[in-house]
């Protein structure tokens, strides 16, 4: 059982980090709209909810709209939580951060932290702090409330999202809905790993672990390109000079039209990693039709075949471990194109 060091009151201590997002947005005259505004200290201040704020710690990283999360923010982010989860005298982090794209910083966190004994929680809101409706209290109260809970590291292992009542593995959550104040969902197929209740959490099922990528020095950026029918052959020649690898969202189980195969091979011959994922919610991407298109031709000229990751996924696996100088430079990068660890040796 990992030590509680004991505050004054007997809480755990918890590391809040803050880096922007609606919940810490007020609205500004000379931009016309809401920006981020409010530090980690006045957010905290103006909540209100029953924290013992000597149990926490705050560490403002950052003060943007999510929209503008880049490899240099998630690269940093992740050193930094690397280094604190370690610390003995934190129990647990909770990370405030915009829901555009929370999904994306939980799944590179996930890939990137190893720490089943320590619970890393993402949190926000979906309304502004002056709003009647405002979420952001009650979120962030459960997201610490979930930090705090020995038992949390028996179930949520390392890395969930914790909103409107309901934690996400990062594995499978998504955000479903640009304004309603329940955004995220895991889909009907895996659903929450657990809900928050007046004085328990209630434990719904077990997240997948998924393998740990050794944080490179740098990180790639790799952009989404979809399959679409008017695709031509020379689609994707602008990527071969400025990109190390290229994630493709198929079709179905991992198909496109004959031309986009073209453009595909194009850039696999001029040196550009090609991953594959589906379109499709649920399934992923797997070796079974023939003809110039299909998976198996895909498969046949080199692409890799990202297994039940999403785009976002896949693009995040990508941009660590392709040029990673933490790994070997043999090293079979496929594994790391799959959501749980069980699945390696299929």
């Amino acid at each position: 059982m990992p030590k509680r060091f004991p505050s004054v009151s007997g809480n755990a201590r918890i590391l809040v980090i803050t880096s922007g997002g609606t919940i810490v947005q007020k609205y500004d005259e000379a931009n016309q709209g809401y920006i981020p505004k409010l530090s980690g200290k006045e957010l905290f201040e103006s909540l209100s909810v029953d924290i013992d704020l000597e149990t926490i710690e705050l560490y403002e990283y950052a003060m943007i709209d999510s929209r503008s999360v880049d490899l240099d923010f998630l690269h940093g982010l992740a050193k930094l939580v690397q280094l604190r989860i370690r610390d003995e005298a934190i129990d647990g982090i909770v990370i405030v951060h915009g829901t555009d794209t929370m999904e994306i910083t939980a799944y590179f966190l996930h890939r990137t932290i190893d720490s089943p004994d320590k619970q890393i929680v993402i949190t926000g809101s979906m309304r502004v702090i002056n709003n009647h409706d405002y979420d952001g209290r009650a979120n962030i109260s459960n997201s610490i409330r979930q930090a705090c809970a020995y038992e949390s590291t028996k179930h949520a292992y390392g890395v969930s999202i914790n909103f409107a009542g309901n934690i996400h593995s990062p594995v499978h959550v998504i955000k479903q809905h640009s304004f309603a104040v329940d955004p995220f969902t895991s889909g009907s197929l895996f659903g929450a790993i657990g809900m928050i209740r007046p004085n328990s959490i209630v434990w719904l099922n077990n997240p997948k672990e998924s393998l740990v990528i050794p944080l490179p020095s740098r990180l790639q950026s790799v952009p989404i390109v979809y399959a679409f029918p008017g695709a031509t052959v020379d689609c994707l020649d602008g990527y071969a000079n400025k990109f190390k690898a290229i994630v493709i969202v198929a079709y179905g189980s991992g198909n496109v039209n004959e031309n986009m195969y073209y453009a595909i091979k194009n850039v696999i011959e001029s040196g550009v990693k090609v991953v594959l994922v589906t379109n499709c919610r649920y399934g992923g991407v797997y070796a079974e039709y023939g003809g110039l298109g299909g998976n198996q031709s895909l498969r046949d000229i080199g692409v890799i075949m990202a297994d039940d990751l999403n785009p976002y996924q896949a693009m995040t696996v990508a941009s660590l471990v392709i040029g990673n100088d933490k790994l070997p430079p043999d090293f079979p990068i496929h594994v790391y194109f799959k959501n749980s660890i069980c699945d390696l040796d299929e």
